[in-house]
């Protein structure tokens, strides 16, 4: 239900699950969204998948945006939406300004969303493997 795709800054993930999600429009039976915080890929992703840029959803003045803000417009775009099959987000730690190992509270809400609506979500994490924090080990061998 949760898939992670993880590296350091700068090792391709971005690139790997934008291919990712285009190679997903050929076998989709449902809707695709990919959640970013940015506009620079909207161009290299098919037109059958919905893209959402999290700059929107910011407050003025306000830099990124906290976690509750964030799952509620996930919920929000699932409840609007039931034949989301996948959602890809490129990048959560960049849109809550926060490090991957202070993000517990973030994964867990995501994986209870996933099982609940039975969406797969597929994430970028910026870490590399040998320094996950504990709590993401448990969703390497999810799919």
């Amino acid at each position: 239900m949760i898939k992670l795709i993880t590296g350091a800054k700068g090792t391709g993930k971005t690139k790997i699950i934008i291919d990712m999600a285009n190679d997903n429009v050929e076998t989709a039976k449902g809707d695709i969204v990919f959640l970013t915080d940015t506009d620079r890929y909207m161009y290299s992703l098919r037109y059958q998948i919905r893209v959402i840029n999290t700059d929107i959803l910011k407050r003025a003045g306000q830099s990124n945006l906290d976690e509750r803000e964030l799952i509620g417009f996930i919920k929000g775009v699932l409840a609007g939406n039931h034949d989301i099959e996948s959602f890809y987000i490129d990048g959560a730690h960049r849109m809550l300004g926060r490090k991957v190992a202070d993000m517990e509270d973030f994964f867990t809400d995501i994986y209870a969303v996933a099982k609940t609506t039975e969406t797969r979500f597929i994430l970028t994490v910026s870490e590399n493997e040998e320094n996950f924090p504990e709590f993401l080990k448990k969703y390497q061998g999810e799919v």
